[in-house]
Formats: structure tokens, sequence, C-alpha cells
């Protein structure tokens, strides 16, 4: 036989090493795959379940709801901002603050003179802004004027705030709204106030009126006046508690206790007699003497 040349034993021990390698790399993949299937899964707590369940619900409902934001329609009709009611708004498909938000500015006194004003809301997004202004009808205020030299009103008799000389208890709000400074929640309050008065007597009463300031109360008194004061009256004789403490000027306590007296008294035969009240001071009585009758 003869002896192998060095050329073949060289490719002899390489076709070896192959071997060795292809062996060597099954036997690693075996071991894995036995290793693999050998480990234990580690256990998830109902806990963890439970919590990852509720973080995917907040989180499908929070993408719900500004899916739901982006999509939100209003349903808008012309209105007039200074007028419109919170019941209103909400119809118009707008949220209970963005609603309180629009009546508490012009409750306040704040009154919209463009639509720009609507801006000043703190709930007015730009957003919100574009779509509600092409709705938005501010009137001009046209009122009726009032002449100083008669009992009557004539329409646009006079052309300027300055000339404005209404009598407080023939004047309705839209009157009211041409006196500089007074809006649609200050002509509201004066016209409700001489209502539950039964009736200015005095001009001097506006300054009872809730919100009002001294520097609008000057301002405005003199384009008012009251001609032929003739108030509603409160019988003493034979109004009850709830009617007698109706008026501003009798608290509950004050209707009560003329109440009694009169039940004491079996009746009035004289206004004066309820000064006998210690409750009424004398002030009280001058306000309210106006309004009372036997």
């Amino acid at each position: 036989m003869k002896p192998k040349s060095p050329l073949m034993l060289k490719k002899s021990k390489q076709g070896i090493f192959l071997l060795l390698g292809i062996g060597l790399g099954v036997i690693i993949m075996l071991v894995i795959l036995i290793f693999e299937n050998s480990r234990t899964p580690i256990p998830i707590s109902e806990k963890e379940i439970l919590r990852a369940k509720k973080e995917k619900i907040v989180f499908e409902k929070n993408k719900s709801e500004v899916s739901k934001g982006e999509r939100n329609t209003y349903h808008f009709k012309p209105f007039n901002p200074n007028t419109i009611t919170k019941e209103e708004l909400l119809s118009f498909g707008l949220s209970q603050k963005q609603a309180s938000n629009f009546v508490n500015y012009t409750n306040a006194g704040g009154r919209f003179r463009t639509k720009q004003d609507l801006k000043k809301l703190y709930c007015m997004t730009e957003d919100l802004y574009n779509q509600i202004s092409p709705y938005v009808l501010i009137e001009t205020v046209s009122p009726k004027s009032y002449s100083s030299n008669s009992n009557t009103y004539s329409p646009n008799k006079f052309t300027s705030k300055e000339q404005l000389i209404f009598d407080l208890n023939q004047a309705d709000t839209i009157d009211l709204q041409a006196l500089r400074g007074i809006g649609a929640s200050y002509s509201r309050r004066i016209f409700k106030y001489g209502q539950k008065l039964g009736g200015y007597v005095r001009i001097e009463q506006l300054k009872e009126v809730y919100g009002m300031t001294d520097t609008l109360y000057e301002a405005i008194i003199p384009y008012l006046k009251i001609n032929n004061p003739n108030p509603k009256k409160v019988n003493l004789n034979n109004s009850t508690i709830k009617q007698l403490s109706s008026h501003p000027y009798i608290d509950f306590y004050l209707a009560k206790a003329i109440v009694k007296l009169r039940s004491d008294l079996k009746s009035f035969k004289s206004i004066e007699e309820i000064k006998q009240i210690h409750l009424l001071d004398q002030e009280t009585y001058n306000k309210l003497l106006p309004y009372l009758e036997l």
C-alpha cells in the first residue's frame, strides 16, 4: 500500500474538522431546544391581568373622548348674546360651564357691542368663536324717546342719548338700555326692582338696585324723572305675612310683627300705629309710608 501524500493528509484533516464542527453545531441546537422546552412559564397574577385590562379600557375611553371632541358639532341659530338664556345656549350644544360663563357675563353688567366682544369670555376658544360668530346678532338700540314737556312717547324724536328723558315708571328695559352705561342686565334689575316696589316714588331709589354704583347713578339721573308717582299700595289690615314680606322694605320679621300688632289692636286705625313696632326705625318707616294704606 502506497503511503498517502501530504496533500491528501491535509484534505483528510479538513474533512474531519468540518464533520466535527457540524456535529458540535447539531449538539448545541439540541441542547438549546431541550432547555427552552423545559423552562417553566412565569405565572401572571390576576391583579396584573385586571390592571392591564383597566389600562386598556382607560386608553380606549380617552381615545373615544378625543375622537368625540374632534367631531363635536353645534346647532347654532341666530341669537342676541345680550339677551340669550342659559337654556338656549345649552340647546346649541354648549356645555354647562360655557353657558354659565356666557350668562354670568351679562348678569354682572357686561354687554356685547360687537361680535369680537365674545372673545372676552373665558370659555371662548378660537374654534368656538369661528363657529358661533356667524350667528351673532347684536341689535342697535333704537329706543322710544320721551319728551320732558309731555306725557307721551314719540319714536325717534331725539337723536342723542343726552336728549333722552324717561319717566322711570314708564320706561321698559329697551328704553333703559339707551342710557349710557346701562346694559341688558342693569335694565332688567332696574325694571324688576320697580315692579317689586310697586313703582318708584323717588329717583334716589335707584341706589337700592343691586350693583348700582355712585358713578353710574350720577351719570343716568339727569335723563330720568318721575311724573305723578302712583305706587301700588300694601293694605295693612288685610295683607298676609307673605304678601307683606314680598315688599323690599318689609322683611319676614317686620311682616310678622305687623300682623301680630294688627291682631292685638283688632285692626289698624291709622298707618302711624305701626311705629309702635320696635323693629321699625324712622328711616324705614319714611321709605315705606308711600306704599301703605288701610
